[in-house]
């Protein structure tokens, strides 16, 4: 692509440029394109040595004085050099228009236009009908609802579209568009009557801007995992609880099969039928009560451990002041709080 360009283009710069700027029609025309031919040449020359940053700045500035093929075919180079592939693009076609087909720059522009119009993203605009859009605006360029038929040639990375509507506060998205990427957005304006976004002022070198409040950061890790230990805890808390109450029923059914069975001899009793009864049922609840301690002492165990476990800082600080304590009385068992308040 280069060697085309160089032998056709940038290696006799001083001496094209000269025919491409020659030919003065007009007398308020002769400064500016003479301005723009020597930006021209000081740019090339700049380019050549290796100091692109400057060559391109001195061709862009020629461009903005008086565009000619020879002028936009360089600045696209620099574009595309700079990852800028939309305006590159518009730029190799811009300058395309201005040559013959024969032209031997006409092949070299064709191919890049060829290769990079795939590449860029492709935003198409839509304002439905009825929508008191007045204009949006685009990365700071403003336009009217009318002049977004076709799809805009964007770069990639991310852009910000504000809608506008009169009477209106201003409605602001932001998206981001991949190489390739071919989106379309839909511009609706804010409701009637809706408050602005919340700003705020921000202090700079050279003025002062606004930016969107940012939203509270979310609640930390060490509350979720102190707070999921409470709950585990509990858990454990209400199953020694069940654990004491069964414990105390299994008691007192000792109790009530002792008072009704006598020793009738060689290590053998006679009950009543109502301790056989008692004895026979009681199965379920020797379940239940060791059901109810496994989940009492795994709860309270997990849940202490959560806590104590916790990051440092307020919640390490209160879990060591509170802790949840089980006690055990014979037949059952319980839980209590202890700490400093």
């Amino acid at each position: 692509m280069r060697g085309l360009l160089q032998t056709t283009t940038f290696v006799a710069a001083p001496l094209l440029a000269a025919l491409v700027f020659g030919g003065v029609a007009h007398a308020d025309e002769k400064d500016d394109k003479a301005r723009a031919q020597k930006l021209f040449i000081d740019g090339r020359k700049a380019i050549e040595v290796g100091d692109k940053a400057n060559g391109c700045a001195k061709m862009r500035e020629s461009m903005g004085l008086f565009a000619v093929a020879n002028t936009l075919f360089n600045v696209a180079q620099c574009d595309e050099g700079e990852g800028k592939i939309a305006a590159a693009l518009e730029h190799w076609e811009r300058g395309l228009a201005l040559i013959e087909a024969q032209d031997p720059r006409a092949k070299v522009a064709k191919e890049r236009i060829n290769a990079l119009a795939p590449r860029v993203p492709r935003l198409r605009i839509v304002v439905p009908l009825g929508q008191p859009v007045s204009a949006v605006v685009v990365d700071g360029t403003e336009f009217a609802p009318s002049a977004l038929s076709a799809p805009l040639h964007v770069e990639p990375g991310a852009h910000v579209i504000v809608v506008r509507a009169e009477g209106r506060p201003d409605r602001k998205h932001e998206l981001t568009l991949a190489e390739k990427e071919r989106t379309e957005f839909v511009a609706t304006p804010a409701a009637p009557g809706a408050p602005p976004p919340a700003v705020v002022p921000t202090a700079t070198a050279s003025a002062t801007t606004s930016e969107v409040v940012p939203p509270p950061p979310p609640p930390s890790s060490s509350n979720f995992r102190r707070t999921a230990g409470f709950i585990v805890g509990g858990v454990g808390v209400a199953g020694l609880i069940a654990a004491g109450v069964t414990g105390g029923v299994l008691a007192s059914r000792d109790a009530t099969i002792d008072g009704q069975c006598k020793d009738a001899g060689n290590d053998k009793k006679t009950c009543s039928q109502g301790a056989m009864d008692l004895i026979n049922g009681s199965g379920p609840l020797f379940v239940a009560n060791g059901i109810a301690w496994g989940v009492g002492v795994v709860g309270v165990g997990v849940g202490l451990a959560l806590v104590f476990t916790a990051p440092s800082g307020k919640a390490k600080d209160e879990a060591q002041s509170t802790a949840i304590v089980p006690f055990f009385v014979p037949g059952g068992g319980g839980a209590s709080i202890s700490g400093r308040f």
